[in-house]
């Protein structure tokens, strides 16, 4: 589906959490990034229901999906983040994997900007004490973005990933919250 360039003022952008509504608009960011994109590390296109298993995973475990939206579009999503799982085991239950992810014709608007900022208030809310964002070395937005919202580099892996007949190089960001110490479980 077509979206015309998002004109809201940044502001006008409203964050909340996902619902099973939105899968479709999130399918359809993710697999755009997919197609079009050398810095998301798989060449099969996501579905709805693959989606579905993924928004459960979520709900099970206590991970927010955000959407952005945009008024001037009747509140079509333009965008959306979420935290993760970082890697399986009890050692890392304080630390989430934060992805985001922005429609083309939202980008360079202020909606990853509204997303990272919800997203952290989201894992302070769950008393989260890292988040870790997982990027591709080349992608200097993101890596930029990131930055900004006081992700710090923490490690790079060369050549791990392949996409459109090329190695890929992968950084791993970190941001430290604070929280976590005093919870146990």
């Amino acid at each position: 589906m077509t979206l015309e360039p998002i004109t809201d003022a940044p502001k006008a952008i409203g964050i909340r959490e996902a619902t099973d509504a939105d899968l479709p608009s999130i399918v359809e960011i993710v697999n755009l990034a997919i197609e079009s994109s050398p810095y998301v590390w798989t060449e099969i296109p996501t579905t709805i229901d693959a989606r579905h298993v993924w928004f459960d995973d979520h709900r099970r475990s206590d991970h927010p999906i955000l959407v952005a939206v945009s008024p001037s579009h009747g509140d079509r999503v333009v965008g959306w983040s979420s935290l993760s799982t970082f890697r399986g085991r009890d050692g890392y239950r304080f630390t989430a994997e934060v992805s985001v992810y922005v429609h083309p014709a939202a980008q360079r608007q202020g909606v990853a900007t509204h997303l990272i900022q919800a997203i952290d208030e989201a894992a302070r809310r769950r008393g989260l004490h890292a988040l870790v964002a997982v990027i591709d070395a080349e992608h200097s937005a993101s890596l930029s973005l990131f930055r900004r919202f006081s992700f710090a580099e923490r490690g790079r892996l060369a050549e791990i990933g392949w996409k459109f007949g090329a190695r890929r190089d992968e950084v791993f960001m970190v941001k430290l919250l604070g929280a976590g110490e005093a919870r146990t479980t």
